[in-house]
């Protein structure tokens, strides 16, 4: 792609008049060199790949790039030629503009001197030919002098009445010629390219002066409706500069603010392989979005693209030191896995299934607390360690694997036991109807494991068959409370989540404990109105008797809190043992 480019480049740059070639050329040379940044980039992702996978940067030579000298070097003949013609057109431009100048003076002394009408319409025709064959003059003076010229040719037109010698087919001939050229003026405002338009304009003004005059009474209309449209291609040349060098402004403005960002983006203090990966790719979104900016003013586009390479240069410098600094890290983190996989591979043939798994947790965390070892050994070293351990624990489970049978057993005895509970009869003295319910409990802890999947099942029904039972013995309001809540703790710590429903009960608990304090205080901050009260004052016993109340839900609440803790030390007992007996 780009050699094709270049081709075409070098064959508009070897070109003896390049002017009217600049915006081919220019376009050329912008398309090159996106594609030569993209090349540059492409090269920088590469450079950073390589560094990450263990190359020193200075082994890293940058490539040279195929055609980049030559394109400048094109450029540099093309501008160069350019600047020439450019000065030779002013200089042209400047001598055309004398030459109509004079002919302007000859036709205002032809209009007001020469009577002679053959003489007359000899030298306007002479003048007329010489004009035409004058090139192009400056832009600037161009509207106004061809105005002059053209109010000059209908003055001698009209003044020295040469319709008289001009036959009335020549003159509809002209209006219809006219008429074609108003057409084409108008096709100039639909047109894109500006060169073109200016070039067209000036030939087909040339052209509407270099044809002869009309009936009077078409001429006001057709006068005035090429005017208007010449004044408005003109309008269109100017508005079209105008924006253009108000886009350049623009496009110079998005660049300083994207400056800005990448200015933010390095100012960070970056100190994990996350941060750098999350701020380069946002870096690399400003470099994206720099490519699609147009291009300002020459000088500034240069100054402005030097401040956000500069910036940018300076980022991935920083990124590399820290990179280069981290893999020596990563070395020595390296040598403390292999190690450690080794130690792995050692207690994976043992069938010390207690003692090994906890040296095996305890090689995990030690793992872990090691920290990785970077993104090019990390996941190769986790896939060594865990192919040991993962072999220690399928013999582990294989080995565990006849319990199966042991906790279908429980299950069914678990299922009989709840049956029972169903069934049971509430004995008429209350206590022992709690004794007898314990028992159950008791019975159908001891039962032991059932298959997880049944596990909450069982223990659903479980716990529903013993909350009917409680809630039919008669006990006291605080009994039944405590009866219930002991209820309660043994459905959560036979069940799931323990660890979560526990810190649950325990915050519920103490939002209650905080609500009967509030109370108590604002009780106690009440009795100050009753300090000169009697006793016996209904109000003041009322009060009093609140107080006491509050008092003895904050007791049965702490009471609640101990039986909670109580239970869960014993909890983590059982636990304990039952690893232990897992472990064995």
């Amino acid at each position: 792609m780009k050699a094709e480019i270049v081709v075409k480049i070098r064959a508009l740059a070897e070109q003896d008049k390049v002017l009217e070639l600049a915006d081919d050329f220019n376009d050329l040379v912008t398309e090159f060199y996106r594609l030569q940044e993209e090349e540059e980039h492409q090269w920088e992702v590469e450079k950073l790949e390589r560094i990450e996978a263990g190359e020193k940067p200075e082994s890293i030579e940058k490539p040279v790039f195929e055609f980049l000298e030559e394109v400048k070097a094109l450029s540099t003949l093309f501008h160069e030629k350019r600047k020439a013609e450019v000065r030779e057109k002013k200089e042209i431009e400047k001598k055309n503009l004398e030459k109509k100048q004079t002919y302007l003076a000859a036709l205002k002394d032809l209009i007001q001197n020469e009577e002679n009408i053959g003489r007359a319409i000899a030298r306007f025709r002479d003048i007329q030919e010489g004009w035409k064959e004058i090139g192009p003059i400056p832009r600037d003076k161009r509207q106004d002098l061809q105005r002059e010229f053209s109010n000059l040719v209908d003055s001698f037109q009209y003044n020295i009445n040469i319709y008289k010698e001009i036959k009335d087919h020549d003159l509809n001939r002209n209006l219809k010629m006219k008429q074609e050229i108003m057409e084409k003026l108008k096709a100039l405002l639909e047109l894109d390219r500006i060169k073109e338009v200016e070039k067209s304009l000036h030939a087909l003004q040339d052209e509407w002066n270099s044809i002869g005059g009309t009936h009077q009474a078409d001429w006001e209309q057709i006068k005035g409706e090429y005017w208007e449209t010449v004044n408005a291609v003109y309008d269109k040349i100017r508005d079209f500069y105008k924006d253009r060098k108000e886009q350049l402004a623009a496009n110079i403005e998005s660049k300083k603010v994207l400056i800005e960002k990448a200015r933010e983006i390095a100012s960070h203090e970056l100190d994990s392989h996350k941060a750098w990966k999350k701020w380069t790719d946002s870096l690399i979104e400003l470099q994206n979005e720099w490519k699609k900016i147009g291009f300002g003013p020459k000088e500034e586009n240069e100054a402005v693209w030097q401040e956000f390479r500069a910036v940018c240069n300076d980022f991935f410098d920083r990124k590399h030191q820290f990179y280069e600094k981290r893999g020596e890290e990563f070395g020595d983190i390296k040598e403390q896995k292999e190690k450690l996989i080794e130690e792995a591979k050692e207690l994976s043939e043992s069938t010390d299934w207690k003692e090994t798994t906890k040296k095996i947790i305890a090689l995990q965390k030690k793992w872990k607390d090691v920290g990785s070892a970077g993104p090019k050994y990390e996941n190769r070293l986790w896939k060594r360690f865990r192919e040991p351990i993962d072999k220690f624990f399928t013999t582990k489970d294989y080995h565990f694997k006849n319990k199966e049978a042991s906790e279908a057993e429980n299950l069914k005895k678990k299922k009989d036991l709840i049956a029972k509970i169903e069934a049971y009869k509430p004995n008429k003295d209350a206590h022992k109807s709690l004794d007898e319910l314990k028992k159950f409990t008791e019975e159908f802890t001891a039962i032991g494991r059932v298959p997880i999947k049944e596990k909450d099942d069982v223990q659903k029904h479980f716990k529903a068959a013993m909350d009917k039972q409680y809630e039919g013995i008669d006990l006291s309001a605080e009994e039944k409370d405590k009866v219930l809540f002991e209820a309660r703790l043994n459905g959560i710590f036979t069940g799931n989540n323990t660890d979560r429903l526990i810190e649950q009960e325990r915050i519920q608990i103490r939002k209650q404990i905080d609500r009967c304090n509030k109370e108590l205080n604002q009780y106690e901050t009440n009795l100050a109105f009753f300090s000169n009260a009697d006793e016996s004052n209904p109000l003041f016993k009322n009060v009093m008797e609140s107080i006491r109340g509050v008092n003895e839900k904050i007791e049965t609440l702490k009471g609640r809190l101990r039986m909670l803790r109580e239970a869960e030390q014993q909890a983590m007992k059982e636990v304990s043992v039952s690893d232990e007996e897992q472990g064995n």
